[in-house]
């Protein structure tokens, strides 16, 4: 019997002791990782009124041997609207290590408490390996214009004023125009400025193609989806963000398109076969979860987003000429017969006399 409860407390200790080295190693890369790199959140105003801007600055410090891939422009930022945003540009500080500012300007038109959420961010290691680092999220109360509370209670209309009574002179009426005039300036300005940004169109995201699956791959990875069981979810963005990549980097419309039609057009735009193969593949295995009901085995999303991902750094750099359209085939009118020794008048039975008289005499003197 005690041989017995040595044998069970020497495996308990053994036990603990592994799980103690284990966490000791977590803790050393996190610390070797922290070290390499670290990013801070923060907001001009933690309390805010509906419609203010509220300046977001994230500022990443990250060592040289780090490449920093930055987030992207249509970020989740919770429930506010991006109205403008800014990349500053990489700077280097005294130590050696870099600096990256990213701003945003945020408003909300609704009240009550809104969170920042933690905004991923991707980086390599100097081994090539891709790791994320993540904002802290931050807290905004938004508040109503009018008093809350107690002090609603307590506010009481005003009196109204007495009549105003304008003057017969003509100064009074000379400010009445002008300021008719400023309002009507105002109204026309405001006029053209909507006409031209509505001309203008959407916002297209200026950077190439491989840049925004990039970023798109990393946000989709940081949602976890799959260990939330959102499996069909994340096949359809995984998707997703292949086509649309696919549209942009050859030129056609990939989102619109089926799995098969998507196949022609790289059939003849794509020179590696090998590569078009395992893009299908990977389009039809997607399409298989989507619409088929089949449930993949656990290990395989994380294979399939290093596949997309795979696949989005093979074809970055192929560059695709299009053969020219052909030119346009121009119709060749035959001129009119003239009229022949045998009375044939060439179709010209109901043209005019003057018409039918040149036409012999330039007859007669070709023939001359």
């Amino acid at each position: 019997m005690q041989r017995r409860l040595r044998q069970f407390g020497l495996r308990q200790v053994r036990i603990l002791a592994g799980l103690v080295v284990l966490i000791g190693m977590a803790s050393w890369n996190t610390c070797a990782a922290a070290e390499l790199i670290g990013v801070t959140a923060a907001v001009d105003k933690q309390t805010a009124y509906i419609g203010d801007l509220i300046d977001y600055t994230i500022i990443i410090t990250y060592d040289s041997t780090v490449h920093l891939t930055p987030p992207a422009a249509g970020a989740n930022l919770g429930g506010f609207d991006v109205k403008d945003y800014e990349f500053g540009e990489e700077k280097t500080l005294a130590d050696g290590r870099r600096r990256q500012i990213l701003q945003f300007k945020l408003r909300t038109f609704t009240t009550g408490e809104y969170i920042i959420p933690p905004l991923p961010i991707e980086y390599n290691l100097p081994d090539s390996t891709r790791k994320y680092i993540s904002a802290d999220p931050i807290k905004i109360n938004v508040k109503s214009m009018l008093a809350e509370g107690a002090e609603a209670d307590t506010l009481k209309p005003r009196p109204p004023k007495e009549q105003a009574t304008l003057a017969g002179s003509g100064k009074t009426i000379w400010i009445i125009m002008g300021i008719a005039a400023i309002i009507m300036a105002g109204v026309t300005i405001y006029l053209f400025r909507r006409k031209k940004k509505q001309e203008e169109g959407p916002y297209v995201d200026p950077r190439p193609p491989w840049e925004i699956a990039y970023a798109d791959l990393a946000l989709l990875k940081e949602q976890n989806m799959p260990g939330k069981g959102e499996v069909k979810p994340y096949y359809f963005e995984l998707s997703e963000i292949m086509r649309r990549y696919l549209g942009k980097k050859f030129d056609f419309n990939a989102v619109d398109l089926t799995t098969s039609e998507i196949g022609y057009v790289l059939d003849e735009i794509l020179p590696a076969e090998e590569l078009r193969r395992e893009i299908i593949a990977f389009l039809d295995h997607a399409d298989l979860v989507k619409f088929a009901k089949y449930v993949p085995p656990a290990e395989q999303p994380n294979a399939d987003w290093d596949a997309a991902y795979t696949m989005v750094t093979q074809t970055k750099d192929i560059v695709v000429s299009r053969p020219a359209p052909p030119e346009p085939e121009v119709a060749v009118i035959p001129a009119p017969a003239s009229p022949g020794e045998d009375g044939n008048d060439g179709g010209l039975r109901y043209a005019p006399p003057e018409l039918r008289e040149y036409l012999a005499s330039k007859s007669k003197e070709d023939s001359a």
